[in-house]
């Protein structure tokens, strides 16, 4: 898996959605909260200067200074407060003081209005003010207006939804941190568990789920799937007593039982002995069916005697070809071998033999019309292939799930071939043991092809598995 699938996986863990969730409802709260904050922190603000405004007006008014010359002679000789500016228009529209930028930011004196204005102007240092203040009319139709410069207490004011924005970032980023570093370690504790039930699958009885001491869910999950586990080996241990009791008392009787047809034979008449014959053979078929089924059940369990090695799949297809060459010429079918010279395959040779003399055998059995049967190993992106084609009328996709099943056959003329509907069902078996499936697909032209798609990463993970076990 490379780092990008990694950290996909990585991103789409509970532990990091849940992560990011709350991160993201914590962020829309607490941003929202500072908008809030803030658009409540510029209404203190203008507030806050409309009550100086007033108190300013209210003052002069209180002094008696309600015409324009008295007005603009007392406000030339008091000290002017921090941002505060003062516009003073005589009943003409001349400006008896203040700074002429004010008048045109108000509009004077043409379209002078009573009443409180919020406007942009450029100071007498060219710097630009934001003035917010109150015009009033005074007793002897001049004008008069006070207000202040409220742009650097707004730019005071605005630092703090920066500042919370970068501490709501940073609690973010590292919200999301932990929640990586959560959903990481969780990642490698499932990996941990998933590898344990993988090698249990694959038929390593001895594996146990890693639960330490810290107390936490994977711990009780790894409790508990642990005593899965034994539970479950115990009861293979006594399904396994019972079957090979089972075994050991049929195989006996069925001996017998052969034994005395046949002795029963070679006495009785020639009318009989076809009989008893016909009987030997049915007593024949009955432990091979036994045997068949008792052999499915031993892989599929994992119980069978299986040695895993590294090993060339090319000289294991001409092995099968050498043993069914005889066979095949009698027949008329050409056996093809297909293999890349430097594949590598990792599996039991002797399980990949049955299960590759099975696809052969019902190949050469029900391939009817068939030139040739090749015997292939190939890779294919992940995955390797182990497997037969033919160029036979093969199985129609309908029926290709039922063939794998026990006891089930498919196709035309199925009841005249001998057989019991096994052999499909011990590939898959074999091939399940090696942590791949049976797949059977369309081989074009025409025919079948009838393979074990074998994963490279499991068998890989797998022969790590097994090295360090060493």
């Amino acid at each position: 898996m490379s780092w990008v699938e990694r950290l996909v996986s990585l991103l789409e863990t509970s532990t990091f959605r849940h992560a990011s969730l709350i991160a993201f409802i914590f962020l829309l709260v607490a941003g929202g909260s500072v908008l809030v904050s803030s658009r409540q922190i510029e209404n203190l603000l203008h507030d806050h200067v409309r009550d100086m405004v007033l108190a300013d007006i209210q003052g002069h008014q209180d002094r008696g200074l309600e015409g324009a010359a008295a007005l603009a002679s007392a406000l030339a000789r008091e000290d002017k407060r921090e941002g505060s500016q003062a516009l003073v228009l005589s009943a003409q529209g001349n400006v008896l003081f203040g700074h002429t930028g004010l008048e045109r930011a108000l509009g004077c004196p043409q379209h002078c209005v009573a009443g409180w204005h919020d406007t942009a102007m450029d100071g007498p240092d060219g710097q630009l003010m934001q003035m917010f203040g109150m015009l009033v009319t005074l007793a002897d139709g001049g004008t008069y207006f006070s207000g202040y410069d409220i742009l650097p207490m707004l730019e005071r004011v605005r630092v703090i939804p920066l500042v919370a924005g970068s501490g709501l970032f940073a609690v973010l980023l590292t919200s999301l941190a932990i929640g990586l570093y959560s959903s990481l370690r969780s990642m490698r504790r499932v990996d941990h568990i998933r590898a344990a039930l993988r090698r249990y699958a694959s038929g390593d009885r001895k594996v146990t789920v890693p639960a330490g001491g810290s107390g936490d869910e994977f711990d009780l999950l790894g409790v508990d799937i642990n005593y899965m586990l034994n539970r479950t080996n115990h009861l293979m241990d006594e399904v396994k007593s019972v079957s090979g009791h089972i075994a050991h008392e049929l195989r006996t009787p069925l001996t017998r039982l052969h034994t005395r047809l046949v002795g029963a034979a070679e006495r009785a008449d020639a009318g009989v002995r076809e009989e008893i014959l016909a009987a030997v053979e049915e007593a024949e078929r009955v432990q091979k069916l036994f045997r068949a089924v008792l052999r499915i059940g031993e892989i599929e369990a994992g119980r069978c005697a299986h040695f895993f090695e590294w090993f060339e799949p090319q000289a294991l297809l001409d092995d099968v070809v050498d043993y069914y060459q005889p066979m095949a010429e009698d027949t008329g079918i050409r056996l093809l071998v297909q293999a890349p010279q430097a594949l590598q395959l990792y599996g039991d040779r002797a399980l990949l033999f049955q299960a590759l003399a099975n696809l052969l055998e019902n190949a050469m059995k029900y391939a009817a019309g068939a030139s040739a049967i090749t015997l292939l190993v190939r890779a294919t992106g992940q995955d390797v292939e182990v497997g037969v084609s033919d160029d036979g009328p093969g199985i129609p996709p309908e029926e290709r799930s039922e063939a794998v099943k026990r006891f089930r056959r498919v196709g035309r003329n199925v009841q005249a071939q001998p057989g019991y509907g096994l052999g499909l069902a011990l590939v898959s078996a074999i091939a399940t043991l090696h942590g791949g499936t049976l797949a059977l697909d369309d081989n074009p032209p025409r025919g079948l092809r009838a393979v074990l798609r074998l994963s490279h990463e499991h068998l890989a993970e797998r022969s790590r598995g097994i090295t360090r076990a060493a």
